[in-house]
């Protein structure tokens, strides 16, 4: 992975009262991708992370400065593991930080014994995946006003054995 940022940053778990702080990252960095109020309006209890699927789950989040700048949480599984979220700040991106928080949790599932992670992405997001290692290996139908055709990615990141 190459270095994209030499900024200092801290990967620690999540805590449950960093529940509200997620949401937001989550729900802001969404809207990045340009979707209509309303359509991100039907998103926003998709995009809430509460306290007890921090506790129920694995999460991590990256620190900058004292500033939550994104996190990831993970669905443990048997051989393959779920990502159900992977977010950074819109004014953060570019950091290297997203690279750094899907390392970190490709190896947290590793380490745990996933030989894989599955990931259901949104469209914007396919590039960084694929980049990172994930293979595409099918789409679900997710259209939207406006995007009757939009379809999610099916992703699966390989995690090769320690």
């Amino acid at each position: 992975m190459p270095a994209m940022h030499t900024t200092a940053y801290n990967i620690r778990r999540a805590l449950e009262s960093n529940a509200p702080a997620l949401t937001a990252i989550a729900f802001n960095s969404k809207r990045l991708w340009g979707y209509a109020d309303a359509q991100m309006e039907t998103w926003r209890a998709d995009l809430r992370i509460d306290a007890a699927m921090i506790a129920e789950h694995t999460a991590y989040l990256l620190e900058h400065e004292g500033v939550i700048a994104g996190f990831y949480l993970l669905v443990r599984s048997d051989a393959c593991w779920s990502l159900d979220h992977l977010w950074v700040l819109p004014e953060m991106g570019r950091r290297g930080y997203g690279s750094a928080l899907l390392a970190h949790a490709s190896a947290t599932a590793r380490d745990a014994g996933a030989s894989a992670i599955h990931i259901d992405a949104d469209p914007n997001a396919e590039a960084f995946y694929l980049h990172c290692g994930a293979q595409r290996v099918g789409v679900v139908a997710a259209p939207i006003t406006g995007d009757p055709g939009r379809m999610r990615l099916q992703l699966i990141l390989p995690l090769p054995a320690a």
